[in-house]
């Protein structure tokens, strides 16, 4: 039987509010093996922990992550959209989560790339990550095949998940072996024998499952499924 890896997708995001710090401690102890996350650059510079391009859906105002300075973004509360009994949860520098994981799971940084995105994020990320010592225990994944071929030139150890997803035209096991990734994160809707018969053959990648709760019964009808990444843990 094939050995699963419970991925945490935006922590314990079923049943916390997402990329916060309660999330990632609730998924840190339900024994998660690694906790998924988005990173977005703020306007003056620093990577935080958010999904949306909008801060709207989490943090109840408008404009987007890019438009605000970090010290803005820390006045907002992304807690209380879920439960009022979660107010008071903040963004998160990407800093702040590698003092909270601190070693007890790996992570899987989704790097968010928008029309008018900052360039640059890339090296911030490697940086930061060099010097928490985390390089090696951390997946860089992202929708955007050019963001992870920077990652790639930059950093040739590093360990890569192209995201194929809906709205993606460039094949992912083409791009990952040309990047030599070492998975492909694949749309639960997507990941259908059909697919994995027609290309898997000729790449032999692991392939990574995202998908949400139902994803045990799934897994048992689709080929080299090594991953399972979930909200609800």
């Amino acid at each position: 039987m094939t050995a699963f890896v419970k991925i945490a997708h935006r922590g314990a995001s079923g049943n916390f509010p997402e990329n916060t710090c309660l999330a990632f401690e609730k998924a840190i102890e339900a024994r998660a093996d690694m906790i998924e996350m988005d990173c977005q650059l703020t306007g003056d510079g620093h990577i935080v922990i958010f999904h949306d391009e909008r801060l709207k859906r989490t943090a109840g105002v408008g404009g987007t992550v890019k438009s605000k300075t970090l010290e803005q973004l820390k006045k907002l509360d992304i807690g209380h959209w879920k439960k009022k009994s979660f107010r008071g949860e903040r963004v998160l520098t990407l800093e702040e989560v590698l003092e909270i994981v601190s070693g007890k799971v790996e992570l899987c940084l989704d790097i968010k790339q928008f029309s008018d995105s900052r360039p640059g994020m890339e090296i911030k990320l490697l940086f930061i990550l060099s010097h928490y010592d985390y390089l090696d225990q951390t997946i860089f994944s992202s929708f955007d095949y050019h963001c992870l071929r920077r990652v790639r030139e930059l950093a040739p150890e590093a360990r890569i998940g192209m995201i194929y997803g809906i709205g993606v035209k460039e094949d992912p096991f083409v791009a990952a072996q040309q990047l030599d990734a070492s998975s492909i994160h694949v749309h639960q809707k997507l990941a259908t024998r059909a697919f994995l018969d027609k290309r898997a053959p000729r790449h032999g990648k692991i392939r990574f499952l995202r998908c949400p709760r139902d994803c045990l019964r799934l897994s048992g009808k689709v080929l080299e499924i090594k991953a399972v990444e979930q909200s609800r843990l």
